[in-house]
């Protein structure tokens, strides 16, 4: 194992910059996204009118967008314990989903150890939101706000969030902090703790709109500017961003077919130690000797690197030792090293500042691309006197190389001396559409899934947007990302399309369905009638294995039938024998027998099986008791004994069993051929008496339609094709199935060891269909979803006629002819499908189409305000002294003191047990701040944990004098059984 390590998704946001790829064209374009604030807003924010009208009050900085919102219910988290957390937390959870994401890690298979190793900046939220509310911390309990505050339990509450089981470690350097957290998490990928591992920051300062006071030969920037390496450079700007890079050892990430958009070579650490002036200084002795072990790490000679990430604040002192340690380990050479600092565009990102010019060397990397350092009016004069091999950018420009792979560096220095440097090395560049692949070459099947109805909209909008914008991206690639690299959640929406446009608008009309927890999926094989020419070609043309199957068929078919029936199911039916019955019904079993082989080849799993008429064979053979090719000889001479029986007819009637009965009175060689739903009966027999039974229909209002059949099926006129066709039957071997059956002759439902009576197949042969009576015994297994496999709709559309209390979800897979050479009917019966919560194998859909995963737009979080509002400022008088134990919360501050000093006795509740169980509802509301309590709500179903259990047991205690053992509630805690145990 080497030591190389891939960068392998990234994700993040920014001033200016909702996520990476909006950074990367503003840092492209040379755009700075630090904010000058307007008086209007500072004074809204708080700021006093007299601080503003200091002269040296800087209304700048770098802002993220709404960092106020956040999707608690994504994470298990109740509102109450979001609005206490630090929104460094919280954002950086939501960042950390988006990074694994956009790795393809957020699927449910496993991935081995994932670390987290992160870190946060100064908690002003806590300081003035939390912390500064006694009461708030009083109620919600101590530990509880410290677990959502401290940076202890940064990296912890991540890995508990999404379920990660490497090291979790939270970091805290200073400025350096994330590009520690990148050398620490390489490490541990070297050595093994981690598979895969999440590094980075996140900076949160609040109030946000706020500036800050310039002082004289300060760090902060004169005039809300930050031109690093310019020499009118005046200072920095401070600036927010949280954002997390996803990393794996390089041979992992090539072996699994990650995008690599950099290789980290090699990274050091150390501290300036005291070889500086001061402790807040930087050490050009500690920055020389990070830089030499970094290169020697990585193995690099740092003659051969074209870019590089400074730290770069834009401070005199700052810049000019930087330049000096990089001048003495970087020799002069033919190659010139352009000079960065991304705090030119977003400000200093304090904790995140690292990780930040992480990401931008990366992509510079990635696109081939050397950015602009932004601002720039002059460089410094070391850069322009030849002393060094740096240059600095005003205009970004293309990344030349001499065959030699491209290589930058990048450097973070934090307050306190602790320096680091990382050596990236070229990855894979930006995705490049094969010119030999045409577009709409075929259709593609796209999901997307959310926890609620609403995030699957936004997911849809945002991914339209998303394609309109690169219309150069393969389909394909956005349907492998999405079907094989997302996660799947309940409510979902599936479109098939051939392009993007397609895709785009039928994104916008499609409709987002909620998934079964564990459907039973029921497969209908259609009998004859349904058929039409060429039904198998877009099958046959793209999946090899159905290929396999029909030519395998075809084979054994071709002496007995006299004609090849790919002519028919492949080709135009150049013989015009489609609706031959002794040529359909072979033909159809075949094509549904493939087509059924190919659903479970995809993962489908089905747990019943119907066949209607001659369907019902190729539904015995996948379920294991008949042999493939035994199935095929049978029906082949079912219809040929079929076709040889007397001419006859058949006729739909809209009309059940017992309203039909009356007009058949005299007719006496009708028979009923078929019952398919309520009110839908088959008629079969001869065509004279048939004509009969049409006027008499027709008289009486009773409406028909006649079938194209030229036989009587399941009739008395089969009795002879019936009997001779038992003989056949009974001498096939019947073997266990592997999948239950219902038949179609009496609606029973045969498991998977139960064998059929000895001439089944003759009585189904001249019995009528009783799909209808099937098609009860599915619809009552939990949670049913129909598969038409095979050609028509009649069958699910039966099924829409059987009144159930509640709609079926049923799904034909080719509903009507198609003149497209393409399987997208049944891919969109396969995203149908789906959409039920049935489970797709998505790589053996796909097959090995040389597609690969693209970059995304993310999960879209719910944008929901969780923030407390800034406590005011306390007025300026001694604090109370307290009258209980400092160290024993006072966790019922509302309950006033006896005129003794002490305690008044516990209350009794108000109304007996049904005014308390109301006041523990408004207990529960407040200190879960969750609105839809119940009397019968699950403590833990909402939210509650463990930790919040105990305060609302020891508020009880307080309140009413009561013990309720803990172990009394976790299974059943509601607000009724505890007001039961609290009055028993």
């Amino acid at each position: 194992m080497n030591g190389d390590i891939a960068i392998v998704g990234m994700a993040g946001r920014f001033p200016g910059a909702a996520d990476v790829w909006q950074y990367w064209s503003n840092l492209a374009a040379g755009r700075i996204t630090i904010s000058s604030l307007t008086r209007s807003e500072l004074l809204a924010a708080g700021v006093p009118a007299d601080r503003l009208d200091d002269p040296a009050y800087v209304p700048a900085r770098g802002m993220l967008a709404d960092p106020e919102l956040f999707d608690a219910a994504f994470f298990g988290i109740t509102p109450r314990e979001a609005e206490t957390t630090d929104p460094q937390h919280r954002l950086l959870m939501q960042t950390a989903w988006a990074a694994l994401e956009s790795a393809g890690l957020t699927t449910d298979a496993p991935f081995g150890r994932v670390g987290v190793f992160a870190g946060a900046g100064f908690n002003y939220y806590a300081l003035h939101h939390v912390f500064a509310r006694p009461g708030l911390v009083d109620a919600q309990g101590l530990l509880s706000v410290v677990l959502g505050n401290e940076k202890d339990h940064l990296a912890a509450k991540i890995a508990y969030r999404l379920g990660l089981g490497g090291p979790a470690v939270t970091v805290q350097t200073a400025c350096s902090t994330s590009l520690v957290a990148v050398h620490l998490a390489a490490q541990s990928l070297r050595a093994g703790d981690s598979d895969v591992a999440l590094a980075g920051g996140a900076c949160v300062a609040v109030p946000q709109h706020s500036g800050y006071l310039y002082e004289t030969k300060g760090i902060m920037s004169a005039d809300g500017t930050c031109r690093p390496f310019d020499a009118t450079a005046e200072g920095t700007v401070p600036g927010n961003g949280v954002a997390l890079v996803v990393l794996k050892r390089a041979e992992d990430a090539r072996r699994d077919g990650d995008t690599v958009y950099a290789v980290i070579k090699g990274s050091a650490v150390n501290n300036d130690g005291n070889l500086k002036v001061g402790y807040t200084a930087p050490g050009v002795a500690g920055q020389i000797d990070v830089l030499t072990r970094a290169y020697a790490a990585a193995g690099v000679d740092p003659a051969t690197v074209g870019y590089l990430e400074a730290h770069g604040t834009a401070t005199e002192v700052g810049d000019a030792i930087e330049l000096s340690a990089l001048a003495e380990v970087f020799t002069r050479g033919t190659r010139p090293c352009s000079l960065g600092s991304v705090k030119a565009n977003v400000g200093h990102l304090d904790a995140a500042a690292g990780v930040a010019g992480l990401i931008k060397a990366a992509l510079a990397l990635h696109f081939r691309q050397i950015p602009p350092l932004a601002g720039l009016k002059q460089a410094r004069p070391e850069l322009l006197d030849g002393s060094t091999p740096f240059t600095v950018d005003a205009v970004a420009r293309p990344w030349e190389t001499d065959g030699t792979p491209r290589r930058a560096g990048v450097s973070a220095f934090g307050l306190g001396g602790t320096n680091v440097h990382v050596v990236l090395e070229e990855g894979d560049g930006p995705d490049v559409p094969d010119p030999t692949v045409p577009p709409g070459e075929r259709t593609e099947l796209v999901v997307l899934s959310g926890r609620t109805p609403e995030a699957v909209r936004a997911a849809a909008e945002q991914l339209g947007e998303h394609l309109r914008q690169r219309p150069d991206l393969p389909l394909a690639d956005v349907a492998r990302t999405l079907q094989s690299y997302r996660r799947h959640f309940p409510h979902r929406l599936a479109v098939a399309a051939r392009d993007l446009a397609e895709t785009a608008t039928r994104l916008r009309r499609a409709p987002a369905r909620a998934a079964a927890r564990r459907p039973s999926v029921v497969l209908l094989f259609p009998g004859q009638g349904t058929e039409f020419p060429a039904m198998s070609r877009g099958l046959y043309d793209r999946y090899p294995s159905f290929r396999a199957d029909l030519d395998r068929g075809a084979r054994l078919l071709t002496p007995i039938l006299g004609l090849d029936p790919r002519d028919v199911l492949v080709d135009d039916d150049p013989h015009d024998v489609v609706h031959r019955t002794d040529v359909t019904q072979p033909v159809l079993a075949l094509h549904e027998l493939a087509l059924g082989r190919l659903l479970l080849s995809w993962g489908v799993r089905p747990a019943a099986l119907v066949g209607h008429s001659v369907g019902e064979f190729a539904a015995a053979a996948l379920a294991g008791e008949l042999a493939g090719d035994d199935m095929l000889r049978l029906v082949a001479t079912r219809g040929r004994l079929m076709h040889d029986a007397p001419e006859g007819g058949m006729l739909a009637v809209l009309a059940s069993p017992p309203v039909l009965t009356p007009h058949l009175a005299g007719l006496d060689e009708l028979d009923v051929a078929a019952r398919n739903a309520p009110d839908l009966t088959v008629v079969a027999g001869p065509v004279a008496q048939l004509d009969a039974l049409r006027e008499r229909l027709t008289g009486a209002g009773v409406h028909w339609r006649a079938l194209p059949a030229r036989r009587a099926f399941h009739s008395r006129m089969m009795a002879d094709a019936a009997r001779r066709f038992g003989v056949e039957a009974d001498r096939v071997d019947q073997r266990p199935r592997t999948v239950a059956v219902i038949n179609t002759v009496d609606g029973a439902l045969l498991g998977k060891g139960l064998s059929r009576p000895a001439g089944y197949w003759a009585t189904q042969l001249r019995s009528p269909v009783g799909y209808h009576d099937a098609l009860l015994t599915a619809l009552g297994l939990p949670d049913p979803v129909l598969v038409e496999v095979g050609p028509g709709s009649a069958l699910t559309g039966a099924a829409r006629q059987t009144p159930q209390g509640r709609p079926v979800p049923g799904y034909a897979l080719q509903p009507r002819p198609t003149a497209r050479p393409d399987a997208g009917d049944v891919l969109a019966g396969i995203g149908a499908l789906w959409t039920a919560g049935v489970g797709v194998d998505w790589p053996a859909l796909r097959g090995d189409t040389g597609s690969r995963r693209v970059a995304l737009p993310g999960y879209p979080f719910a944008p929901t305000r969780h923030w407390l509002d800034a406590a005011p400022p306390l007025p300026d008088v001694p604090p109370p002294v307290p009258d209980i134990a400092p160290d024993v919360p006072n966790v019922a501050p509302d309950v006033p003191a006896s005129p003794a000093g002490g305690m008044d006795a516990p209350a009794s509740p108000a109304g007996g047990e049904d005014g308390l169980v109301g006041e523990l509802v408004a207990l529960w509301t407040d200190l879960l701040g969750v609105p839809e309590i119940g009397p019968d709500t699950n403590f833990f179903a909402v939210g509650g944990d463990s930790l919040l259990l105990i305060r609302m047991i020891s508020q009880l205690r307080r309140r009413y004098g009561v013990r309720v053992p803990i172990d009394t509630l976790t299974a059943d805690a509601t607000p009724r059984v505890l007001a039961g145990l609290v009055t028993a």
